[in-house]
């Protein structure tokens, strides 16, 4: 290239001055351990190795440098961890545009279902929930394609009455797997949320439950209730099954089942939900006793919203 070597790559130096310049006079090789080399963001460690190869006859010489590195810039690792959740936005994308269209052919369905049976009560309060929660899904697409995720606006929403919705929802899944379902709804205030988000959350949990004891049937149980922590008033949901527990933390089991129909990744996305409201979720769970998850919401008022 026609140019000195630390002109393209980081200058090797040890205490008595160029590393290279060194070997070239000494003809010996030269190890050095532990060098550092700056990067952009901090510095990287590494075993250098420098060899004088001057062939017989020659009037110079060629060095040959091996570098053996012992860590990597942070930098280097921050892109590479973002470059999954860049994979991840991109195949988001792709899966809701793909959920567009087989939406509306379920959107059509039960048009068709609600207008054939409509002297069937039960039929129709199902095929109402299925309208709402179709257009409530089609909203947040929508939302999610044009990247205003974040203008998604909070409401005022009763715990008790999103919680018998999703009884409803989930009454025929627990059934057909013979799990027996128990709601008990304590005296709990309004909570702001974004009511798609929310429900979206707690089915997560939910779902997780009925899957770890959909081979043997069991027992869910959802309770509501108030607890203080820091002088913060919050709103609990409290659900728990009698599956076959989970043995890791949080991170690990989402890593770990994240091929397990997604059961640990369903945990993590209901975290980041509450999270965003200034809640939390904490997990209980011993292997072969079930385990027990609790969602927590903070108490606010409308004048602080």
């Amino acid at each position: 290239m026609g140019k000195k070597y630390n002109e393209v790559f980081p200058a090797i130096r040890v205490d008595t001055g160029d590393a290279l310049s060194i070997a070239l006079r000494s003809r010996n090789e030269l190890i050095i351990k532990d060098h550092y080399f700056q990067c952009i963001h901090g510095h990287v460690k590494a075993d250098v190795s420098i060899n004088c190869m001057k062939s017989p006859g020659a009037k110079s010489a060629d060095v040959k440098v091996t570098i053996l590195p012992l860590s990597f810039c942070p930098m280097a690792k921050k892109l590479e961890e973002s470059q999954s959740f860049i994979d991840i936005g991109k195949t988001a994308s792709e899966l809701a545009h793909g959920v567009r269209n087989p939406l509306n052919a379920i959107k059509g369905a039960v048009v068709y279902l609600r207008e054939k049976y409509a002297k069937e009560k039960t039929l129709l309060e199902f095929t109402s929930l299925m309208e709402e929660e179709i257009s409530r899904l089609d909203n947040f697409i929508s939302k999610f394609l044009s990247g205003s995720l974040s203008d998604i606006e909070l409401s005022r929403m009763n715990i008790t009455t999103l919680l018998n919705k999703i009884k409803a929802f989930t009454a025929l899944q627990a059934h057909s797997a013979d799990i027996e379902v128990l709601f008990e709804f304590g005296d709990c205030p309004d909570v702001f949320v974004n009511a798609f988000r929310l429900e979206q959350a707690i089915l997560n949990v939910i779902n997780n439950a009925i899957e770890a004891m959909n081979t043997s049937g069991g027992r869910l149980r959802v309770r509501t209730m108030m607890e203080k922590r820091s002088q913060t008033d919050f709103v609990v949901i409290e659900i728990s099954d009698s599956g076959s527990g989970m043995s890791e933390p949080l991170a690990a089991a989402a890593k770990k089942n994240s091929g397990n129909r997604g059961r640990g990744f369903g945990l993590s996305i209901a975290r980041e939900t509450l999270q965003h409201y200034g809640g939390n979720l904490e997990i209980k769970s011993e292997k072969r006793k079930g385990t027990t998850v609790r969602l927590y919401l903070p108490v606010m008022s409308v004048q602080n919203m």
